[in-house]
């Protein structure tokens, strides 16, 4: 297997687990769980699934159902064809209503439906009176983007496409910033070796995150629309001075506790706060963790993600793409691979958008 192959395949299974596993812990504060709890389950399902041949299958949620709708509808139109993907996202929801999904949402798939996938754009933009939603919906299901504008290495082409697949169903800045963040994270995992630097990595996301940020916006993308919370409060503004935090945190000789971070770069359903807790948990698996010694940085990544509660599949499947990005298929555990549903999908998919990017 091809390093980049292992990567491309690493993302996406990386997503897959990180969704799959993180769904066990999912709404649960930070100071309730630890990475011990983590590990304890991780041990367990370990054990199981070395042990049983009908071992339990982790299901995926609402989070892998998009993005492999991502996957295949780029794979399949070789690129974005807006009411193809949009399509995908309806029907999928229709066939499997169960996966989690958010009530907003579902009222923009209804819609889509209705309209028959004509205004693809149109619905997202209505939600929460015209602010469209904040949600981290795009930045959870973006990896499959990163891997089909990977042989572009041009942050604009990535950019743009972000966009347009995040504002099917959510037009808000912070939406559409957030995917925008998570998919430039993981094309540098993509290009990076095991060894990398972390304070590169972050100085290098503060660049481009500063140029997407300063750019103006043509529509009322304001995060303080008439939304379920309340955002007005937030100490911190931007994507930058998060990335500004995570650049503190590194430095410091002992790393901020869970409940700190959960505090501080957020654990929870909005982009805003969730992406830049899934990008720190990533480069804080370059650290020591006295009771992971044993784990590789993949499987840090993952536990420590988890361990900061709140929307925890979401935050460890946003990690774990990251992090499979960087370290590769072969850094996930088999026996995490074989409790978790839709892994072997997301290696086709992945196999799927390698091809398209070794087409001239």
């Amino acid at each position: 297997m091809s390093t980049t192959l292992s990567k491309f395949q690493g993302t996406l299974v990386g997503a897959v687990v990180g969704d799959c596993i993180g769904a066990i812990f999912e709404s649960l504060w930070a100071k309730t769980i630890n990475p011990n709890k983590v590990i304890g389950a991780i041990e367990n399902l370990e054990t199981v699934s070395k042990e049983e041949d009908n071992h339990r299958i982790y299901k995926f949620t609402d989070d892998t159902a998009m993005a492999r709708s991502v996957a295949k509808s780029l794979v399949i139109n070789e690129g974005f064809d807006a009411s193809d993907m949009a399509e995908r996202f309806s029907e999928n929801y229709f066939d499997e209503p169960d996966r989690g999904y958010g009530g907003n949402v579902i009222n923009v798939f209804s819609q889509l439906k209705e309209l028959d996938y004509k205004d693809v754009f149109g619905p997202a933009k209505k939600q929460f009176g015209g602010s469209g939603s904040y949600g981290n919906g795009g930045a959870m299901r973006i990896a499959p983007a990163a891997l089909f504008t990977f042989k572009d290495n041009d942050p604009e082409k990535s950019k743009d496409l972000v966009t347009q697949i995040t504002s099917i169903t959510h037009s808000n800045n912070q939406a559409i910033l957030g995917a925008v963040l998570q998919s430039y994270a993981v094309d540098m995992a993509l290009n990076s070796s095991s060894s990398f630097s972390p304070d590169e990595m972050v100085d290098a996301l503060i660049t481009l995150m500063k140029m997407v940020e300063e750019e103006p916006k043509e529509t009322n993308q304001s995060s303080e629309g008439p939304q379920k919370e309340d955002k007005s409060e937030q100490k911190l503004k931007t994507y930058v001075e998060k990335l500004e935090l995570i650049k503190t945190y590194l430095k410091q000789e002992e790393q901020p506790t869970q409940l700190t971070v959960h505090t501080e770069l957020g654990a929870d359903i909005s982009a805003f706060e969730s992406v830049p807790a899934a990008v720190y948990s990533f480069l804080r698996s370059q650290k020591d963790f006295s009771d992971l010694k044993d784990r590789n940085s993949f499987e840090k990544t993952i536990v420590y993600a988890i361990s900061l509660g709140g929307d925890s599949d979401t935050v460890a499947t946003m990690a774990g793409a990251i992090a499979g990005a960087c370290y590769g298929v072969e850094s996930i555990p088999i026996s995490w691979q074989k409790c978790c549903e839709g892994v072997e999908d997301a290696k086709k998919f992945a196999e799927g958008l390698y091809k398209l990017s070794q087409m001239s």
